[in-house]
């Protein structure tokens, strides 16, 4: 299930790989599926498809669990160097953040005079306006800044996690239900002050309180987390499918009961997503730890390579493909026959900006200089690199083709030079005969 990680003395969580990976696949599905909901001609496809949207909106609160558990697995019980967290963090964070806010700003705005783009850049940056998926790296940020206080926080509850995750659940309830209804729609709505503040919640640390107490408290129960999830899976498969169920009746009851708006329907910040939320995450933990559970003799999951470059890209996953799918939507999708199915043309505009996504990061990630744009330092080791395409061209068919014409050339030469050798071997006996004579 673990295995030694070569700069850090903690066993590695090959569990994690699989977790980035698909959330950021999911990420991408929450963008196609809002961006694609014009295609319905239907009220009954309109409220299917917002549906969808609802039931994988879990996807900010899986990446606050995350995000929380990687971070209290590295760092806590351990002496906090501020500057070497931050001189890590501004290359592998801070600073394509800023690039890609830079570009998503150049490409949105028409202001493209020095001093008002450079002041928008600049106010995107601090706001993370520039794209509508960059309000996680914000989030992030601001979890680097406190993260000594989270630290010293979850050691004062450590030993009291049950109790601490209920009061945090509790907070995170209320929190949401104030949110839901008064925040968004209702006497607080049309306040001017509440207003910025709806603006941007969605990027306040505090807003996704319990899922950062949750990913640090796992962290810090690794063993028995696994150990639990692995024991539980029937139920916990049976928790989420009922979840989904009463998520789904919830939307329903919203919109044809109470007429409530689609767009309100599946807002990602309401009290129910709280309860739905935690379900996803023990599920795909439950996934991902059944499967690091099966290991191969050196102790390594089936796969894990794939996993692990799919892990290392999630972050250019994340960053590119709005981009991709932006002028998919713009040049692509108008153009897709409308006799095809909505549900065909919407699983194509994800396949297409997953795979650009998936393919641009990998470049990116493997190119040096350009890594640095998906948070990565590339470097080309020449031995390395060499040996790793000598063993692929030996597996390759033309190197079988290649061995096969040599073994018959050497085969042949063989019989070339005996022959030689005994028509060499005649001549000199021939001469020395005549020499005697």
């Amino acid at each position: 299930m673990i295995a030694q990680n070569n700069q850090q003395t903690r066993p590695y969580i090959y569990e994690l790989d699989p977790l980035r990976a698909v959330t950021a696949l999911t990420v991408i599905a929450v963008h196609v599926l809002a961006g694609t909901v014009g295609l319905n001609q239907t009220q009954t496809g309109l409220q299917m498809q917002n549906g969808l949207i609802t039931s994988v909106h879990f996807t900010r609160d899986v990446f606050m669990f995350i995000t929380a558990l990687a971070l209290t697995y590295v760092y806590f019980g351990r002496p906090f160097s501020g500057k070497r967290f931050w001189a890590k963090r501004s290359i592998g964070v801070l600073l394509p953040y800023c690039i890609w806010s830079i570009a998503y700003t150049w490409v949105n705005t028409s202001q493209h005079s020095p001093a008002a783009f450079t002041k928008l850049a600049l106010f995107n940056i601090l706001t993370g306006n520039a794209s509508y998926q960059l309000y996680y790296i914000l989030l992030t940020i601001q979890l680097y800044l406190v993260l000594p206080l989270f630290l010293l926080f979850l050691k004062h509850i450590k030993q009291h996690p049950l109790r601490a995750l209920s009061i945090s659940f509790a907070l995170q309830v209320l929190l949401m239900y104030f949110d839901y209804r008064y925040l968004q729609q209702g006497t607080l709505a049309s306040s001017g002050v509440w207003q910025v503040v709806a603006f941007y919640q969605n990027r306040f640390l505090l807003t996704y309180q319990f899922f950062f107490i949750l990913g640090g408290l796992v962290a810090l129960s690794l063993q028995q987390g696994r150990a639990f999830v692995l024991r539980y899976g029937k139920w916990i498969v049976s928790g989420f499918v009922l979840a989904l169920a009463a998520l789904w009746v919830h939307f329903l009851l919203q919109v044809d009961v109470y007429h409530e708006s689609l767009g309100y329907a599946s807002s990602v910040l309401q009290p129910m997503m709280t309860f739905y939320s935690p379900t996803v995450i023990v599920l795909l933990c439950w996934l991902a730890c059944r499967w690091a559970s099966r290991t191969d003799q050196q102790g390594h999951p089936k796969g894990y390579r794939f996993w692990r470059i799919l892990s290392d890209a999630s972050f250019g996953i994340y960053l590119v493909h709005v981009f991709i799918l932006t002028a998919l939507l713009q040049w692509v999708v108008p153009f897709m026959p409308e006799a095809w199915p909505v549900a065909l043309r919407v699983f194509l505009t994800w396949f297409l900006t997953a795979g650009g996504a998936i393919a641009i990061s990998i470049l990116l990630m493997k190119t040096p200089v350009l890594s640095y744009l998906v948070g990565r330092s590339a470097h080309w080791h020449w031995s390395k690199d060499a040996k790793a395409l000598q063993e692929w061209f030996s597996n390759t068919f033309l190197a079988a083709c290649l061995s096969e014409a040599r073994m018959q050339f050497v085969g042949r030469l063989q019989k070339i030079i005996p022959f030689h050798r005994s028509r060499e071997m005649e001549r000199k006996e021939r001469s020395g005969d005549a020499q005697h004579v």
